[in-house]
């Protein structure tokens, strides 16, 4: 119960939630980049999208690398970030040279043969609960070129949801949450939160697992991002109907957004009555152990929630 009022003040205080550009790419976004041309808009002619293995080998990898090695941050006990050039005497150890930066080889979602090194740094793992990588999470953060210049943020006390299931986010979000936990919190009492024991993080992507091609409002075509954040919270039954979210993935696939059992149009990860027979998910728990997903009546193999003929 104390979850779930959680999540619906949380909604309410972050209600346009679900108009945040930054972390979420379009349906045409993923059209274009499958595209060979798309449309200037300042000639109104068709330009050639960039390949993507000379973009990123020879445009990006480069690029980022010496934004690492130039560049520092320093952080404070709220896990507060900011970034800062290295001058020619600085002391400061750079963020290429932190002993904390972790690498991750992640294919590039069209090109299967080209893998790029996505960075980031965990201040703080997080003290709590796992992310795991169909979880929906609670974040702040802020977002930057490599000019240092700001395109985007949200501060601690206006946080958003992000689904890590969704086919919109932005890859390096899917990849880089799932190495960090959430934390805890006390209601305040005047439809405010306080967060301890969070995740704390950078990462940063090259253009190809962002938005690539497609400019963004203040990020241009082609941009590796940094972002900064916050992992405050992380919501494993997105339906609230006792199955977690990795549970819903009935094929094990790896992939949430494929499973409607009723086909009724809604992936079962955001639907409270799975297999459509009009009980609840949540009210198919034959045994009461809180799991549905060990209740099988019929002995067919199928358990309960998922077969709509047991009720």
């Amino acid at each position: 119960m104390q979850k779930e009022l959680f999540i619906e003040n949380a909604r309410k205080i972050n209600n346009n939630r679900m108009n945040i550009k930054i972390l979420l790419l379009t349906g045409l976004s993923l059209f274009l980049m499958a595209s060979s041309c798309k449309k200037d808009d300042e000639g109104g002619g068709t330009i050639k999208i960039r390949d993507r293995v000379k973009q990123y080998n020879e445009e990006e990898k480069d690029s980022i690398e010496n934004f690492m090695k130039t560049h520092f941050y320093y952080i404070d006990n709220q896990y507060n970030v900011k970034i800062a050039s290295l001058g020619s005497s600085s002391t400061h150890t750079s963020i290429w040279d932190d002993p904390g930066l972790v690498t991750l080889q992640v294919k590039d979602p069209v090109v299967d043969s080209l893998v790029y090194d996505l960075y980031y740094i965990p201040f703080r793992t997080g003290d709590n609960k796992p992310i795991q990588k169909m979880d929906n999470v609670l974040v702040a953060y802020q977002g930057l070129l490599l000019n240092l210049e700001i395109f985007d943020e949200r501060i601690d006390v206006m946080p958003v949801w992000i689904d890590l299931n969704s086919r919109t986010l932005i890859q390096a979000w899917k990849e880089v949450f799932p190495h960090f936990k959430d934390g805890t919190y006390t209601d305040n009492g005047d439809g405010t939160f306080t967060f301890s024991d969070y995740g704390s993080g950078m990462l940063i992507t090259p253009s190809g697992l962002a938005y690539y091609d497609l400019a963004q409002h203040k990020i241009p075509a082609y941009s590796p991002l940094v972002f900064i954040f916050k992992s405050f919270l992380a919501d494993d039954d997105i339906d609230n109907d006792t199955v977690k979210n990795t549970d819903e993935d009935v094929n094990q696939n790896g992939n949430a957004l494929d499973d409607d059992t009723d086909g009724d149009g809604t992936y079962n990860i955001y639907d409270n009555d799975d297999d459509g027979d009009g009980v609840l998910t949540k009210d198919e728990d034959a045994n009461g152990d809180g799991d549905p997903t060990n209740d099988d009546t019929d002995g067919d193999g199928t358990p309960d929630y998922l077969d709509a003929d047991t009720h």
